[in-house]
């Protein structure tokens, strides 16, 4: 996840989205993907720290999705931004998990997969629901489907050094957390008691 801005002095619908967002105090508004070399011809140049990225032509009404060319140093990114803005005071590194729900699952896999993003596995839950998931550098996408109300971002997971001061930094700033307890897939998790614009919000941090 990056802030961006348009590389032009043109409007545009990434600068009208982001006027909006700012409006209301800001916000997702809308999602940049890696890709590998080659994949869909974007055509509008968008500024991002460090690199350059492009937009997609056409893309789900109402968000604005923006592409990059990524590389297999997946500390990259990173560093640059640690250069650009130094360290978060709350010690989150990256993105760690996305969970989107989406209205019709095979739609939302066949739009990953010609971004270039393979479908890494399928689960069944139950009840006709599934999950599939998709590696993005570091972070795992997990998309849900089919969403039985508001489609859309569901979680997001920080990967982040110290779990400790994030959740001290939470609470500073008037909102509840939990204690850092055991993740199931081993470190530590804790989490923003009530969604932040309708978005579960956690805190990790690697064993």
């Amino acid at each position: 996840m990056d802030l961006c801005e348009p590389a032009g002095s043109d409007a545009t619908p990434l600068a009208a989205a982001v006027g909006e967002a700012a409006s209301r105090g800001g916000g997702i508004i809308g999602w940049t993907w890696g890709i590998a070399p080659g994949q869909p011809q974007p055509n509008l140049a968008i500024r991002l720290p460090g690199v350059e990225a492009s937009a997609l032509p056409q893309g789900p009404s109402g968000v604005f999705t923006a592409v990059l060319e990524v590389t297999a140093a997946e500390n990259a990114r990173c560093q640059v931004h640690r250069g650009t803005f130094v360290n978060n005071p709350n010690t989150v590194d990256f993105l760690e998990h996305i969970v989107v729900m989406a209205p019709v699952l095979d739609e939302a896999i066949a739009i990953h997969e010609a971004l270039g993003i393979p479908c890494k596995r399928i689960r069944e839950v139950g009840n006709g629901t599934r999950q599939a998931f998709f590696k993005l550098e570091r972070t795992v996408i997990e998309v849900v489907g089919p969403a039985r109300g508001r489609a859309g971002c569901w979680g997001l997971a920080f990967m982040c050094g110290d779990i400790a001061r994030a959740v001290a930094l939470v609470r500073e700033n008037g909102l509840a957390a939990t204690e850092p307890k055991t993740a199931v897939q081993g470190g530590l998790i804790a989490r923003i008691v009530d969604p932040i614009d309708g978005v579960s919000i956690a805190f990790m941090q690697a064993p």
